[in-house]
């Protein structure tokens, strides 16, 4: 018969080396630190009138944001982003009501969603409520 030895009866005993453990939580909390993107999400928050027909017609004086392709029109008038801010901070919303802070908001199809993005943007940081302004299907 085979004598046991003490390695073979230690090891049979159960017992779990556990010295390195710590070093490894160490290594794995160094790494999750160094992989891990702490990246700000950037977002508007814009206030959005019902979808709702009121009995009154909207007001001729109600601006219009038209985007079409690249182009930005206020008004029917062709501006860049810099003059629909410079537009917008001169209605100066932030002082009216809330009704009359409303600002038409409409795309044409293959506007880029980022110059979508930016006119709401525009709209909503000069203190503008946003309508959005659908297509029907036919």
């Amino acid at each position: 018969m085979r004598k046991k030895s003490k390695r073979e009866k230690k090891h049979r005993e159960g017992e779990i080396p556990t010295g390195s453990f710590s070093d490894i939580a160490f290594l794995l909390i160094i790494y999750f630190i160094i992989a891990t993107t702490l990246v700000k999400v950037k977002s508007i928050t814009a206030d959005m009138p019902a979808g709702e027909k009121s009995a009154q017609s909207q007001s001729d004086k109600t601006p219009i944001v038209n985007l079409r392709g690249q182009e930005i029109f206020l008004n029917d008038k062709p501006v860049d982003l810099a003059g629909l801010n410079e537009r917008l901070a001169a209605l100066e919303l932030f002082d009216k009501d809330p009704k009359d802070r409303v600002i038409m908001l409409e795309s044409a199809r293959g506007t880029a969603y980022g110059n979508y993005y930016q006119a709401m943007a525009s709209i909503s940081t000069n203190g503008g409520v946003i309508a959005l302004v659908k297509e029907d299907e036919k």
